[in-house]
C-alpha cells in the first residue's frame, strides 16, 4: 500500500514538473517576444507623412519654402527627429528632390518630394533699325537683324531665325520679314518688320541747293516741370519742345533720319527744301523709358524722326528703342571733362584708347553713320580716330546750317536751350 502511494506521489510530482516547465517555457517565449517587439518597435505604429504635395512644379527664379514632414510613434511626436536633405537649385531648370528620413528604435523610413523647375517665360526680341523700311524698286535689301534676350538663357541673338525670303525688290509691294527665336525650354517669340518696295520717286522739285543748308537742331534733356529736378538751361520743358514740333509739322517740314542726312551730305539723294535734322545728346533726363520717357512718346505721337547720340557705356540701348529714333555713338565712356588743355577726355587719352572706345560704342549702336564729339570739342587727331573707326560723318556745335560744302567731320548744329525763344527757333529753321 505504501509502495503504491509513493509511486502515485512520484507521478504527480513528475506531472507537476512537466506542467511547470511548459508554463515557464510559454512565459519565456512571451517575454522574449515582448522584449524583441519593444526593442525593434512595430512598423505599423511609426507614422511618417509629407506636409503638402508629393510633387511640385516651380517657375524659374520662384521662391520655395518647404513644408517638411511629420512623424510619430504611437503617441510620441518624432517630427524633430526627421533628417532632411535636398539638391534643390532654384537658379537652374531641372528635377530635384527633398529627402526625409526617420530612425526610431530599429525602424527606418524614408520619404521624398519631387520638385521640378521650369521656364515658361518667352524670350524678348527687338528689331535693329526701324520697324518699317521703305526701299525703291530694284534696290538691294539690306538685312539689319534683331536682338534677343531670355530670362534664363541670356543673349539669344545668334539663335534668331530670320525669314526674309518673301521680300522681292523687283516688284512693288509690302512684304514681311519674320524674326523668330526659341529658348532652351522651347518658348518661342516672333516679331515682324514691314518692307515697302516702291517706285523710284520723281525728283523733288523744291530741293535744297548744294550751297544751301539743313538746320541740325541739338537738344539734350527734357522735363515736364521743375519737380523732375532738371535745373540746367540745356533742359527744355516739354511744352516748349511740343510747340517747336507743332511749328515744324504745321509748316510742312520733313524730319530726316540719319541715313537720309548722310546720303544727302554725300550727294546720293536730294531732300525737300523744308528739311531738318533733330539730334539729342547723351541719353539722360527724359530721353528714355527709364529716366522720364518724354522724348520717345512725343516723337511717336508727332510721327517725327530724331537721332540720339548715346553714351553707350552709361545707359542701356534697349531703353531707347523706337522706329522714330535712330541711335548713334557719343563715345562709350569718354564723355568726361579733362584738364589736358582740352575740355573733352576724347582729346586727352591716347590714340589707341580713343579708337578702342569708339569701336566699343560701335558694337552697341551697330551703326557707323555718325558720331558726335562730346562738348563739341575735337582735334585733328581725334577726327582721324573717328574716321579710322569707320564713321561717315561727325557733329560739333556751330550755330549755323549744315551744307554739303562743310567738312563731313565738323558738321555744325544749333544748340537748343530752355531759354531759346520761338523767334530764335524760327530764325534757325528759316
Amino acid at each position: 500500500m505504501e509502495v503504491k502511494r509513493r509511486k502515485s506521489k512520484k507521478v504527480l510530482i513528475t506531472f507537476l514538473i512537466i506542467i511547470g516547465v511548459i508554463i515557464l517555457l510559454g512565459a519565456g517565449i512571451y517575454i522574449c517576444d515582448y522584449v524583441v517587439k519593444e526593442i525593434n518597435g512595430e512598423e505599423k505604429y511609426l507614422e511618417f507623412k509629407l506636409n503638402g504635395e508629393e510633387e511640385i512644379t516651380l517657375n524659374y527664379k520662384d521662391k520655395y519654402s518647404d513644408k517638411g514632414a511629420k512623424a510619430s510613434y504611437k503617441d510620441k511626436d518624432l517630427t524633430n527627429n526627421i533628417e532632411i536633405s535636398n539638391d534643390l537649385n532654384l537658379k537652374k531648370i531641372g528635377i530635384y528632390y527633398y529627402k526625409y528620413s526617420i530612425k526610431y528604435k530599429k525602424l527606418n523610413k524614408e520619404l521624398q518630394r519631387k520638385i521640378t523647375i521650369v521656364d515658361k517665360e518667352k524670350p524678348k526680341i527687338s528689331l535693329i533699325g526701324n520697324k518699317e523700311i521703305t526701299i525703291t524698286l530694284k534696290d538691294k535689301y539690306k538685312e539689319m537683324g534683331a536682338k534677343a534676350t531670355d530670362n534664363y538663357d541670356g543673349n539669344l541673338t545668334k539663335k534668331i531665325k530670320i525669314d526674309n525670303s518673301k521680300v522681292n525688290t523687283n516688284k512693288t509691294g509690302t512684304y514681311k520679314v519674320t524674326y523668330t527665336v526659341k529658348d532652351s525650354s522651347n518658348n518661342e517669340t516672333s516679331i515682324k518688320r514691314t518692307i515697302k518696295v516702291i517706285e523710284k520717286p520723281k525728283k523733288v522739285v523744291s530741293t535744297i541747293k548744294s550751297s544751301a543748308g539743313i538746320p541740325v537742331l541739338n537738344y539734350h534733356f527734357f522735363y515736364e516741370n521743375k519737380k523732375e529736378g532738371c535745373n540746367e538751361d540745356l533742359c527744355i520743358r516739354m511744352d516748349r519742345f511740343r510747340h517747336q514740333l507743332d511749328y515744324l509739322k504745321s509748316n510742312g517740314y520733313k524730319t530726316l533720319t540719319m541715313q537720309e542726312f548722310v546720303d544727302w551730305m554725300y550727294g546720293k539723294i536730294e531732300v525737300p527744301k523744308k528739311s531738318v535734322l533733330i539730334t539729342i545728346d547723351d541719353g539722360a533726363h527724359g530721353t528714355s523709358k527709364i529716366n522720364g520717357n518724354h522724348l520717345i512718346p512725343t516723337l511717336e505721337k508727332y510721327k517725327m524722326h530724331a537721332t540720339l547720340f548715346l553714351i553707350t557705356g552709361w545707359w542701356d540701348i534697349k531703353n531707347y528703342q523706337s522706329s522714330y529714333l535712330d541711335v548713334e555713338s557719343h563715345t562709350n565712356n569718354l564723355h568726361l571733362e579733362d584738364n589736358c588743355g582740352h575740355r573733352s577726355k576724347v582729346n586727352c587719352v591716347s590714340y589707341n584708347d580713343l579708337l578702342a572706345d569708339l569701336k566699343k560704342s560701335l558694337k552697341v549702336v551697330k551703326s557707323n553713320l555718325s558720331f558726335c564729339f562730346p562738348f563739341y570739342d575735337y582735334t585733328e587727331n581725334s577726327i582721324k580716330a573717328v574716321k579710322e573707326a569707320g564713321f561717315k560723318v561727325a557733329f560739333i556745335g556751330g550755330n549755323r546750317k549744315a551744307t554739303r560744302n562743310d567738312d563731313k567731320y565738323k558738321i555744325p548744329r544749333y544748340p537748343i536751350h530752355d531759354s531759346t525763344t520761338m523767334a530764335q527757333f524760327k530764325a534757325m529753321i528759316n
